[in-house]
């Protein structure tokens, strides 16, 4: 509880002339005013009536123990305490400890011991709580003598020495029971801090990988166009009629860019939708001596994939393999799925990864950009290998998590939560 109980019952009263002046207003006893104030209250009153019943049962709870251990400890002594007085005493102190439990929270959650918090210094509050613990140990122990009127009562043939006297023996256990109750509020505010700071971190590390995969997608973008335009330059003065059909493809590759700009996953068929519009183009260059062969089950094309993720791969085949071939090449694009992973593929029967100078990159600029969106999106949970095959030729090799559309949004987040 963080605030005393008179801040509560105020709210309630304006609650309540609220809702006189909106019924007054309306003359109906079912407004949604009404309805809405009313839940209101209720919910105030419940979160009150909550907090009140698990303060009454900590206090009873110690008064209980408190009891056990004064009529034990006394049980040895000349003058055993019986159980009535024990938990007449010890359970009538605790009460009224927990009664001024809730204005001592408040005053915690105001005057807080520790640096740069509020305009105050730290001496002026802890100031604050050494004149309310003393109020507060003179307060309890005053009324208890009063109400409980015990045989050594300082009221009994008063006098101010015997009150001083008697509120100065028991004055470590009240100082004890404020401390308990400013540690414990100064715990809960702490921890409740702690958890808001990983909250924050979290959406911070979320944030930022979001704009490190806008970034990384700007940067292929740009690359991308280039090595297009750079064919249909090649095919101007050639044949213009082709040329002008792969600017129009270019234009349908563009168009579906900018749709899908800020999204970072797409099916894994409209991936291969925007693969053929490429592939296309490429084969309006090569003609007869490309061939491409896909191999995707219908069942995978609803998986989830990073946007454009298939088109550097191939593009690199393309440059690095067949483009290198006076004979006739292929590409192949497989998907297959072993239990939660994905795996595309991308082989080719060019060069293979040589090692001679000039050959084949395995880490161009394209790739390095596709391992780190796959890094971003799916931290350790994936890979992007390039090797050579026997058969002659190389192939590119990425694994991920399997996901659909209805579950990337959960498995992302528990990926995020891991990869930091």
């Amino acid at each position: 509880m963080r605030y005393p109980a008179s801040y509560f019952v105020s709210k309630n009263r304006s609650l309540e002339k609220i809702t006189k002046i909106n019924d007054a207003g309306d003359g109906t006893n079912t407004s949604p005013a009404r309805i809405s104030l009313q839940a209101m209250r209720l919910s105030i009153s419940r979160a009150n009536m909550a907090r009140a019943t698990l303060l009454f049962a900590i206090w009873t709870a110690y008064g209980l123990l408190s009891a056990w251990q004064s009529h034990y400890w006394y049980s040895f002594s000349q003058h055993p305490m019986s159980w009535a007085d024990a938990l007449r005493f010890e359970v009538t102190y605790a009460w009224l400890w927990g009664a001024c439990c809730p204005l001592i929270l408040w005053l915690s959650s105001h005057f807080r011991i520790e640096r740069n918090h509020g305009s105050r210094p730290l001496l002026a509050n802890i100031a604050v709580h050494v004149a309310a613990m003393t109020v507060f140990v003179v307060l309890t122990k005053t009324v208890f003598e009063l109400i409980t009127a015990p045989p050594d009562s300082a009221f009994h043939n008063f006098t101010w020495v015997k009150l001083f006297r008697s509120i100065e023996m028991t004055s470590d256990t009240g100082v004890l029971l404020y401390a308990m109750i400013l540690l414990i509020e100064h715990s809960f505010a702490y921890y409740k801090r702690y958890q808001n700071g990983l909250l924050n971190a979290a959406r911070l590390q979320t944030e930022l990988a979001r704009a490190q995969l806008q970034a990384l997608k700007m940067q292929l973008h740009p690359h991308f166009l280039f090595n297009t335009l750079h064919t249909i330059s090649a095919l101007v003065h050639e044949d213009p009629e082709r040329a002008e059909h792969t600017i129009v493809r270019l234009s349908e590759l563009l168009r579906l860019f900018l749709a899908n700009s800020m999204i970072h996953e797409v099916p894994l068929s409209e991936e291969l939708r925007i693969l053929d519009l490429y592939l296309e183009i490429e084969r309006t260059r090569f003609e007869d001596r490309l061939s491409v062969h896909i191999d995707v089950p219908a069942e995978l094309r609803a998986a989830m994939v990073p946007n454009l993720v298939l088109q550097p791969l191939v593009e690199n085949a393309i440059r690095h393999g067949v483009g290198k071939r006076s004979s006739p090449g292929w590409i192949s694009v497989a998907a297959e799925k072993y239990g939660g992973t994905l795996v595309l593929r991308v082989t080719d029967n060019g060069e293979g990864l040589n090692k001679a100078p000039g050959s084949r990159p395995e880490s161009g600029f394209g790739l390095s950009i596709t391992r780190g969106r796959l890094e971003s999106l799916y931290g350790p949970h994936q890979s992007l290998v390039l090797r050579n095959i026997q058969t002659g030729g190389a192939e590119a090799r990425i694994t991920m998590p399997f996901n659909t559309q209805e579950t990337s949004e959960g498995n992302h987040a528990a990926l995020q939560s891991t990869h930091s």
